[in-house]
Parts: C-alpha cells; sequence; structure tokens
C-alpha cells in the first residue's frame, strides 16, 4: 500500500472509529473547546502511528514533526469552523446530513492528498 492509502486507513480510523458521540456532539462548540482539542489529538496520534508503518521507512523527526503540528491544524481547521458547512452555504448545496459529512469527509482527504503531494 502506499502512504496515501495507509494515510486513509488511518483517517477513517481516527475520524470514525475513535470519534466518540461526546466529540461528534461538542467538537464545533468554539475553537478551543476540550472535544475538538482532544479529537483532533486522537486523530492526529492515529495518523503518526500509521505514518510510520508503511515499509519500515526511516523518517525524520522534523518531517515527521510538520506532519503531525499539519494534521493536527488541519483538521482542527475543518471540524471546529464548520468548514464543510460553511462551503455548501458558499455554493448553495443542500443542507442534508448525508451531504454535509461527505463534504466533510473529502475536505479531509483531499488535505491528505495534498500533504503526502508536496510535503512528505
Amino acid at each position: 500500500m502506499t502512504l496515501f492509502e495507509w494515510l486513509l486507513v488511518g483517517h477513517l480510523i481516527g475520524d470514525w472509529v475513535f470519534q466518540n458521540d461526546w466529540m461528534a456532539r461538542h467538537k464545533q462548540n468554539g475553537f478551543l473547546n476540550r472535544a475538538i482539542l482532544v479529537h483532533c489529538a486522537v486523530y492526529t496520534g492515529v495518523l503518526c502511528l500509521v505514518y510510520f508503518l508503511p515499509g519500515a521507512t526511516p523518517r525524520q523527526l522534523s518531517t515527521a514533526l510538520l506532519f503531525a503540528a499539519f494534521v493536527y491544524l488541519s483538521h482542527w481547521l475543518i471540524d471546529a469552523t464548520g468548514l464543510a458547512s460553511r462551503w455548501m452555504r458558499l455554493f448553495r448545496q443542500t443542507d442534508a446530513p448525508f451531504i454535509r459529512i461527505a463534504v466533510d469527509q473529502i475536505l479531509h482527504v483531499v488535505v491528505l492528498a495534498l500533504l503526502v503531494e508536496f510535503v512528505l
């Protein structure tokens, strides 16, 4: 599997499997609330573990720290600000919950693709 594929699996685990109801309900209640900070930390932890798995390729600490910071901040930006909902309002899309979830997930996957393509 490629690094992107591993990160995609990590994304699904971090954003779905390890996000509990408390995090999901409260992560948009302010930019620095406990739910969003914990959710982003757990998500980043999962992606960092996955980042070091593929092929046992040696990773530099500076790159790993940049990776962790980028993952945490980008995930926080998308979730805490409700970027998916803002995007949908801007482009006058339906506010159906399934579509909002799909847009949110697409934003996260695009971030991972950009990270792999231009940073790692």
